[in-house]
């Protein structure tokens, strides 16, 4: 049916009024026409003065009609607005960040199917970013001034790319910008240029004029052949992985050398799953002298991937893309099972055992409350359950200071020992060292290095053992690997070290840990001991 012309278009009244305003209208003849009809049939016929009255009748009930009518539809008018602009608000809720009023991974989805679906000559690209160090800005700051930041950051962007483009929030310091109509991939990057550029170039100031440097990291992906929105997006998560990998505030373009590099993850990512499942995971032992006596008073439990076609891999092979998939929770639970085992066996077998076993922990691993439950599930009773140390870098320390002091807090509470690894590398090191909540510090390899070659080596590695022995913390040198570092760290005091000079990571414990000589109670290694006098 039309709609009357008064009326507001697609408004809720306008059923009302196109069913009920032509019937007021016309019912005053109608009733005037039955009216004659009676009076035709009972009085013979109508007289003037009876039709008259009929009409006025039929008029007066006409208006009424029309008036209640009229009245019933604005009110439908009224509630139809409200139950539009509800919906549309939901609608909007659904599909924006409530944050910055930027569309949400769910809108930028849909608009990138359709733009893929609709593109002619003109090329599409999807720039994916986030900040660098964003998590630091929450931990120093506060949340309250990372909300500043996020929603300064989605102004700048809406300001740097074309009108025409989409700009989206995925969460957190993620974000996104669709670009369509294209000239070439060279457009694109000057795009991302403009969007690095607009971020980096000016701090950003928040409460009593303080002020943050903020860096993006930019990934780009160019849809060419394919129209597949969630392979295009991976893609630009690739691009922007190596952005950061080249050294952030910058943006990288996919191309396919990083393709190649995808599905050659994404291999692995299936085998590192089938790893975990079918026992391919390995543990290399490295043995940790005391440096007093030279007696082995533990070992350092390295993680290998005995692959069925590449062979035997490293840590930095496959640790970074487990940590990246979420594999290395299931993986750095197997690796505390194991180490809860050989404890347990040692104290079972050597009397008066004292030997530890030192496990890395993740930064995902710290994060997941997991952890404790994987510490706590397989824990051996007695001293065996008092001689695992975790060892937790310091950069992962300092970057997520509140998360991670919690759970080093509740392992110690458990009875693990908790060290540093990489010491004297992170941001106010000695700083920090009187809060953590620590047994033991791990000079960083890097200083040990230039001992007996670096006076500022020497003179760093001295203060992080004054200070360690005047908090009662001990201090474990790693990356020993000549005479003239091993005689500067006796000289300085240092309690213990590792490395190739004392023993290189083993798969098999008894190369590295004399344990016939410790069941008959004769000692350390004669090998070990030699090297350390």
């Amino acid at each position: 049916m039309s709609r009357w012309p008064w009326s507001a278009r697609h408004s809720a009244g306008d059923d009302v009024r196109t069913r009920v305003v032509p019937w007021a209208v016309v019912s005053p003849l109608v009733v005037v026409g039955v009216v004659a009809l009676v009076q035709v049939l009972f009085d013979g016929g109508p007289t003037l003065q009876g039709l008259l009255s009929a009409l006025a009748g039929g008029l007066v009930a006409a208006l009424l009609l029309l008036v209640l009518a009229l009245q019933s539809a604005v009110r439908l008018d009224v509630e139809g607005r409200h139950q539009q602009e509800a919906l549309d608000a939901a609608l909007r809720q659904a599909l924006h960040d409530p944050l910055t009023d930027l569309g949400n991974r769910q809108l930028f989805t849909d608009r990138l199917q359709h733009a893929l679906a609709r593109r002619s000559s003109g090329a599409c690209a999807v720039l994916y970013l986030d900040l660098d160090g964003f998590k630091g800005v929450n931990d120093t700051h506060g949340h309250a001034v990372g909300d500043i930041v996020l929603v300064e950051v989605s102004n700048r962007l809406r300001a740097a790319v074309r009108p025409e483009d989409t700009v989206a929030r995925f969460g957190g310091d993620e974000f996104a910008v669709l670009c369509e109509d294209l000239a070439d991939e060279l457009n694109a990057s000057r795009i991302a240029e403009r969007v690095v550029n607009s971020i980096a170039d000016r701090p950003i100031e928040f409460g009593g004029g303080r002020r943050l440097v903020i860096t993006p990291s930019v990934g780009i992906a160019l849809a060419r052949d394919e129209a597949d929105a969630s392979k295009l997006l991976r893609r630009a998560d690739a691009a922007l992985y190596r952005a950061k990998e080249g050294g952030k505030a910058r943006s990288e373009l996919f191309d396919e050398r990083m393709q190649a590099q995808a599905v050659d993850t994404l291999q692995t990512e299936v085998d590192l799953a089938l790893a975990v499942a079918e026992g391919q995971l390995r543990l290399h032992y490295q043995p940790i002298v005391d440096l007093r006596d030279g007696h082995v008073q533990g070992v350092e439990a390295l993680l290998r991937w005995q692959h069925p076609r590449r062979g035997l891999l490293q840590p930095a092979d496959f640790v970074p893309l487990a940590e990246r998939s979420g594999l290395i929770v299931d993986i750095g639970k197997w690796v505390i099972d194991e180490a809860w085992k050989t404890l347990e066996h040692w104290y079972s077998t050597i009397e008066d055992c004292r030997l530890t076993v030192a496990v890395n922990v993740s930064r995902r691993q710290l994060a997941n409350a997991e952890l404790l439950d994987a510490v706590a599930s397989s824990q051996p009773t007695g001293p065996a359950g008092n001689a695992l140390l975790v060892e937790v870098s310091e950069e992962l320390l300092v970057a997520d200071a509140n998360a991670g002091f919690s759970t080093l807090h509740a392992l110690r509470m458990m009875g693990v020992r908790v060290a540093v690894d990489d010491f004297g590398a992170g941001v106010s090191s000695l700083a920090h060292l009187q809060t953590m909540p620590i047994d033991h510090v791990k000079v960083d390899r890097h200083f040990v290095a230039g001992l007996g070659r670096h006076r500022q080596d020497e003179a760093v590695v001295a203060g992080i053992i004054g200070m360690a022995k005047n908090m009662g913390v001990g201090v474990v040198a790693e990356g020993v690997e000549s005479s003239d570092q091993l005689e500067a760290l006796k000289r300085l005091g240092c309690d213990s070290a590792q490395g190739f000079l004392l023993g290189r990571p083993s798969p098999d414990v008894r190369d590295v840990v004399d344990l016939p000589a410790l069941e008959a109670r004769q000692g350390a290694a004669p090998a070990v001991r030699e090297a350390v006098r």
